[in-house]
């Protein structure tokens, strides 16, 4: 099983499967379906259905995992990731990329319902096979997916990326763009470009704490109450990850190398003559520090902002904020439109809460596949950061669900890496609880 395992994985990683791009990899399992003869169907977003009838009496079961994946990769590195697989390396137990994220999120999830579509062996009652686009971005698969052809009232999540956890919730989060566009004014000043990078990356779910000293935070921290004219500013790749760099284009008399000593930086000359004006500077940056990133609460609530880009004269900051009480989510929606920095909000998406279900039997069910065999109690967590469970428990009324997944280190980076020894005990898991549900 392991070499299937693996096979598998490598058969996903060699189409590209960005997240909004996820036709050839729809199309792949589509190819699947057909092949072994089972029911699917694709809608126009490229979401998918498979089903695969059961060889056990009992009710119908659905796995679930988004077919996107984050697609970073290194300064230098040529890779395509519209036309070109990811270089997969394995080095014994252990499983990188070549120069790019590897896209075990949710790759290895990937492979585990590919061997299970198309292994006639296994004992499980009837199987919905749920696949959804963009849930590293919009999270418009899980919003869209045509859930009247899905019978299952079960439903395994294989998002989770630690194996001897089970995610029994998860908090709601709304994402808001908050833009400001103004006039430029013409600047004489030196001008400079200057690129702050080596924060940390990543999901910012996983490692909200390290959000607070972002890239996009500490220049604006730097440039705060300083004689500087704002051209530009960049940073980050998206809302939902850490923000590992900045740039901004600046006109200022100061001292840019000893404003930036001590940074990984690079300053470079830059023939520029128009910029914000000092006040329009002082809105753009206060915006960015109001904005509060990491815990931002007693309650555990968190924000993050990851990502900011300038178009001509507009700025767009892309900031997420995550909590379980939609009391304190509404709070600091409010709060963040009524700063007083002349930006206007637009709110991208909301994802409710997934509350814990107490009652819930396929919890229960998979607590004591897992305790027989390890002779102990699995961990159960709340998920920080969204997770499709909380869309699709607002869509299938009264489903029973979990998140299970195999161990995941760095996602989102090119330092991510996944373990094939925690693929199959994953795996093996899920085989044995779906041979329980009799």
């Amino acid at each position: 099983m392991l070499e299937t395992l693996t096979s598998n994985f490598l058969r996903i990683s060699k189409i590209p499967r960005e997240s909004g791009h996820e036709e050839k990899i729809a199309d792949f399992f589509i190819s699947v379906a057909r092949k072994n003869h089972l029911y699917y169907f694709k809608d126009e977003n490229n979401n998918v259905l498979i089903k695969k009838n059961g060889n056990i009496i009992a009710k119908p079961i659905a796995l679930q995992a988004h077919l996107d994946m984050v697609c970073t990769k290194t300064e230098d590195s040529k890779h395509d990731f519209n036309s070109d697989g990811i270089e997969v390396i394995i080095n014994g137990n252990t499983v990188t990329a070549k120069d790019t994220s590897l896209g075990a999120d949710q790759g290895v999830g990937l492979a585990m319902m590919l061997t299970i579509l198309e292994d006639d062996n296994l004992k499980h009652p009837d199987l919905e096979f749920i696949f959804t686009v963009e849930e590293e971005t919009t999270f418009k698969g899980a919003v869209t997916f045509p859930y009247h052809l899905v019978e299952s009232k079960r439903l395994i999540n294989l998002d989770n990326d630690k194996d001897n956890t089970v995610l029994v919730g998860a908090d709601g989060d709304i994402c808001n763009v908050y833009s400001f566009k103004s006039e430029f004014i013409a600047n004489n000043l030196p001008s400079y470009k200057v690129l702050i990078q080596g924060y940390p990356s990543g999901n910012s779910g996983a490692n909200i704490a390290l959000s607070k000293t972002n890239a996009i935070v500490t220049m604006a921290n730097i440039l705060k109450n300083k004689n500087v004219f704002l051209k530009s500013i960049k940073g980050g790749t998206s809302e939902n990850d850490l923000a590992a760099f900045c740039e901004v284009i600046i006109n200022t008399e100061l001292n840019v190398r000893e404003l930036f000593k001590g940074l990984n930086v690079q300053i470079t000359n830059f023939d520029n003559k128009v910029s914000f004006s000092k006040q329009d500077t002082e809105r753009i940056i206060n915006q960015v520090l109001e904005l509060k990133s990491g815990y931002i609460s007693n309650h555990l609530s968190s924000a993050n902002l990851g990502l900011i880009n300038t178009i001509d004269n507009e700025v767009k900051i892309y900031y997420i904020f995550r909590s379980m009480s939609d009391r304190e989510l509404e709070n600091i929606n409010i709060n963040s439109q009524s700063l007083n920095n002349n930006f206007k909000t637009i709110e991208m998406y909301r994802d409710s809460i997934w509350e814990i279900n107490n009652k819930s039997q396929i919890l229960k069910k998979y607590k004591q596949v897992y305790f027989d065999e390890y002779s102990e109690d699995i961990r159960e967590e709340i998920g920080h950061g969204g997770i499709e469970c909380s869309a699709i428990k607002k869509r299938i009324n009264g489903v029973d669900l979990i998140s299970i997944g195999a161990n995941i280190e760095n996602m989102h980076t090119v330092d991510e890496i996944t373990y094939i020894n925690s693929w199959l005990k994953t795996y093996n898991l899920l085989i044995k609880f779906l041979e329980s549900l009799d």
